[in-house]
């Protein structure tokens, strides 16, 4: 099994139940997008996955570890970027010269390859969450996690990392879970996308997106009505438009 297979999954928080029961599979060396309001369960879910939270039921991962891309880049501040970066490769790949050479690639796709040398302190939001970024792909995994990386960024770069995120995938397939609020994103990064939705939370919608990432175009008739009917879910609080597309 490559994918993710979620059954049963139940996360409370006090007398809070966030999950009761939730089913959900997310297929192998996919962008599987989860959507949904502010407090619905979304970072919940990545953190049961990542088994950073307790939580009952059965999540069947697939071998070969979790990269988790955070909201804030969590890089350790006293060290320099190229050292954040150094200490995931130290397990797996002996020859500093190899990791030297495997970490400059890496910053050179990301645009960031004369940040080597800095500490984060140094850096601003953008370069941080890239340097966070080449953590992910140069940590060996076959699943990435990703909790609105590209939240606080600016639409051009949101747009350049994007279009990095899919080079690298192709590079390094992994089963990805990506969580946003932005129905913009989700058009553009997803092969499916799912949409929590309740209290505890369920799949409220789903669909898939075959339109290659690189001829995506959010002003093309169909995908901009894909757009719209995306965004009208996200503002559906009475599930009326809640189905499968």
């Amino acid at each position: 099994m490559g994918g993710i297979e979620i059954k049963g999954l139940t996360v409370a928080y006090g007398d809070k139940r966030i999950f009761d029961g939730l089913d959900a599979a997310f297929p192998e060396n996919e962008i599987s997008v989860v959507l949904g309001s502010s407090g619905v369960g979304k970072t919940t879910l990545l953190n049961a996955i990542a088994g950073l939270v307790p939580y009952g039921g059965e999540i069947a991962v697939p071998k070969g570890g979790i990269s988790y891309i955070f909201q804030k880049d969590r890089l350790i501040p006293g060290i320099s970027v190229y050292k954040n970066l150094d200490l995931v490769l130290r397990a797996s790949v002996k020859d500093r010269r190899v990791r030297r050479g495997m970490i400059e690639e890496m910053l050179a796709e990301l645009e960031i390859e004369d940040q080597i040398g800095k500490y984060p302190s140094e850096l601003s939001g953008g370069q941080a969450q890239r340097v966070s970024m080449a953590r992910a792909f140069l940590y060996p995994s076959s699943v990435l996690l990703m909790d609105e990386p590209f939240r606080a960024l600016d639409a051009g770069l949101k747009l350049r990392l994007l279009a990095a995120l899919d080079s690298l995938l192709e590079k390094s397939p992994r089963t990805v879970v990506y969580v946003t609020h932005d129905a913009d994103e989700c058009m553009l990064a997803a092969d499916s996308w799912r949409v929590l939705s309740g209290c505890p939370a369920g799949i409220a919608a789903e669909g898939r997106i075959a339109v290659p990432r690189a001829e995506r175009d959010l002003a093309e008739e169909g995908l901009a009505a894909r757009r719209g009917r995306l965004f009208a879910l996200l503002t559906d609080r009475d599930g009326r438009n809640a189905g499968r597309e």
